[in-house]
């Protein structure tokens, strides 16, 4: 059952050391997504706002890992980073969809970051101790 996805993905894997979800279609087709990809891509509405108005650009995100998968009924999975975000539900249509248009929208985001002067690896900002 689909309900109103086009394909549905018939193998997920996370590789957790390489930073990777790989989905495999039912159309053969196989994409591999990286955690940063997907964490800066994410559906919700405070990442991906309810207009594109709205949308947030996500920096800092090189180094994030999925430390939770969890299914959404037929439909989706949610996808629990460790940089603590847990909103974001990935229907198969938007997964497949970010696999389809995967290189365009990574050089938007990296066009995006560079206009916008942050970057994909997180600033560590040192803390000083209280004397």
């Amino acid at each position: 059952m689909s309900y109103g996805s086009r394909h549905i993905p018939t193998e997920i894997r996370q590789k957790k050391a390489e930073r990777v979800l790989e989905v495999t279609w039912d159309t053969g087709e196989k994409f591999r997504y990286t955690m940063e990809f997907l964490r800066v891509q994410c559906p919700c509405a405070k990442c991906a706002g309810h207009t594109p108005a709205e949308a947030q650009l996500v920096d800092g995100k090189q180094d994030v890992v999925i430390t939770e998968l969890a299914p959404v009924g037929h439909y989706a999975i949610k996808c629990v980073f460790d940089d603590g975000h847990d909103s974001g539900l990935y229907s198969w249509e938007t997964l497949f969809e970010l696999g389809i248009h995967q290189e365009a929208l990574w050089q938007a985001y990296l066009d995006a970051l560079k206009a916008a002067g942050k970057r994909r690896k997180a600033s560590i900002i040192p803390i000083q101790p209280m004397m």
